[in-house]
């Protein structure tokens, strides 16, 4: 049979799209890479906790200790809690605060409410029962004494020779 007859003229060819049953999946493979590289940059602020975090720290080596400090605007000592482990420190805080205006007349009230909770890795094992935290305008310093890592003592091993 001849081409012709397969294919009279009232009936449009298929034309050649370049697609092969290889090349349409490379092409949507590529079209997910894609996708997930965008959602990747508008996801990163989010993760990388920069984005809506209520507080900002920093954390440095100060001779024997480790200091973690914490910028708490508002929120005073007694509505914090600060859990220390050896290779990280949690602090959770929370503010309740309502100020301005007459209670019978309530012309003018501002309330602001809020919590935070971050976990913040140390650089190097501490102590966390010798941990100590202080409170001074508006700043939370965490001081935590590094822990003491033992040098091991390097031993040779002498491999046998088994017999065959």
């Amino acid at each position: 049979m001849k081409e012709e007859d397969r294919y009279p003229e009232r009936v449009p060819k298929r034309e050649e799209t370049g697609i092969t049953p290889y090349g349409i999946w490379g092409r949507l493979e590529r079209m997910h890479m894609e996708m997930n590289r965008l959602f990747e940059e508008a996801l990163s602020p989010f993760r990388d906790g920069n984005f809506f975090s209520p507080v900002t720290h920093s954390v440095k080596e100060e001779g024997e200790n480790i200091v973690v400090t914490l910028e708490v605007p508002g929120i005073e000592a007694q509505n914090m809690e600060i859990d220390a482990a050896e290779n990280y420190i949690t602090v959770r805080g929370e503010q309740r605060e309502e100020r301005g205006g007459d209670e019978k007349d309530y012309r003018f009230m501002e309330r602001r409410y809020g919590s935070f909770r971050t976990t913040i890795p140390l650089p190097k094992k501490v102590r966390p029962e010798a941990a100590e935290a202080s409170l001074e305008n508006n700043v939370l310093r965490i001081t935590a004494p590094k822990k003491e890592e033992k040098q091991t003592d390097t031993v040779r091993v002498n491999v046998k020779r088994l017999p065959h």
